[in-house]
């Protein structure tokens, strides 16, 4: 894994980097805290090379063979010095930092420089136990009824069907803002999490029906099985498949947005409903009791799995909600017809703050103020 340590850091700093490579570069920085320095480090020196123009007169090829060079060597102090020689100005704007013992630096970076992705998801367990799943390992955990519960090469959990007990016993995932998680349930469904997500499951599954219970976003790909529908508990409503693919998002007092990419599926509540072919929406009021069917881009609804966030015809207020959920920020506009401004475009996941403002910045009129968490939206 070494050898690739560089490359996955400069896709890192360019909000480039894939899915699976993310979560790998992230198990890297964990292994030591020498790594994690060097991980800090380099995005540091990244962001000050970025702000003169020094990265773009860069070979960036041979730069980052500097990198992966000092890497090996573990010589963070070193590293760094490599990358900046080749500019007076930069060296000067960081040098003596730099120099510093590492117990010495003071590893403060502002909100609008933090990348997303990192935050620890924490696993509650029947028996009482809660684990911290980004910093244990989580393999060879076993629950009160026997179940067991692994980790894949993804470092996804697994859990594995024990149907020799009598009852199942329920589990909760709970991913903070900022984070992101995916497992594999009993009966091979497999179920990825958004930030600030709580999925509340069985063990395994017993019984007519696979019922689960989602708040915050996710997406399923349900494993087929006539016999026993799989149902989604959320915000009021109701969502049942046999096996299918969609996304679900149904935050606390908002619409609950059921969005079908592939299969077929049931949205209900307590007195209406309706099905959904592929390419179909339903949204769920929850306040007029109402459930709205619309055709939409089902791949738009479910780009954040893909490291991208997709935006059509998008309100700037609706667009706040979401980077807040994944940076941990407050939205605050000077008036209301700045939140209505429409934005459409992508704006990468792995990416600081700054740069998805600046892509807004530059396609809606407006300005962005930073003052530690709160984001004032203002017009130009």
């Amino acid at each position: 894994m070494q050898e690739n340590i560089h490359q996955w850091i400069a896709d890192y700093t360019e909000g480039s980097i894939s899915r699976e490579d993310f979560k790998r570069l992230e198990a890297w920085i964990e292994q030591t805290p020498e790594n994690k320095v060097i991980f800090e480090d380099s995005l540091r020196v990244y962001r000050e090379a970025h702000g003169i123009g020094f990265m773009d007169r860069m070979d960036r090829e041979r730069s980052w063979k500097v990198l992966e060079r000092k890497l090996k060597r573990r010589d963070r102090v070193r590293m760094i010095r490599v990358m900046a020689a080749a500019s007076v100005l930069l060296a000067v704007m960081i040098g003596t930092w730099l120099l510093l013992p590492v117990k010495q630096r003071t590893m403060v970076i502002p909100v609008a420089e933090v990348i997303p992705g990192n935050a620890s998801v924490i696993l509650h367990m029947a028996d009482g136990k809660s684990v911290n799943l980004k910093n244990e390992e989580a393999l060879g955990l076993v629950e009160k009824d026997g179940t067991e519960i692994t980790k894949d090469t993804a470092s996804a959990l697994v859990y594995h069907v024990n149907e020799k007990v009598a009852k199942s016993v329920l589990h909760t995932v709970e991913v903070p803002v900022g984070g992101e998680f995916d497992l594999t349930l009993a009966d091979g469904t497999r179920v990825w999490l958004n930030s600030d997500t709580k999925f509340r499951f069985p063990t395994y599954f017993s019984g007519e029906t696979r019922e689960v219970y989602v708040e915050g976003e996710a997406y399923f790909v349900v494993s087929k099985d006539a016999e026993h529908p799989f149902i989604v508990h959320t915000g009021g409503a109701r969502v049942k498949v046999l096996g299918t693919e969609f996304n679900l998002c149904a935050y606390p007092e908002e619409r609950v947005v059921t969005t079908l990419a592939k299969g077929k599926v049931e949205v209900a509540d307590g007195t209406c409903k309706v099905c959904l072919q592929p390419g179909e929406q339903a949204v769920y009021n929850k306040s007029v009791n109402n459930i709205e069917v619309r055709k939409v881009d089902a791949a738009l609804y479910s780009s954040w799995l893909k490291g991208v966030f997709e935006f059509e015809n998008m309100s700037l207020r609706e667009i706040g909600k979401q980077l807040s959920r994944w940076y941990g920020v407050i939205f605050e506009f000077d008036d209301v017809g700045i939140g209505n401004r429409r934005f459409t475009g992508g704006i990468k996941k792995y990416i600081p703050l700054y740069q998805s403002l600046d892509i807004l910045e530059k396609t809606t009129n407006v300005m962005f103020r930073i003052k530690d968490n709160v984001i004032q939206v203002q017009s130009k």
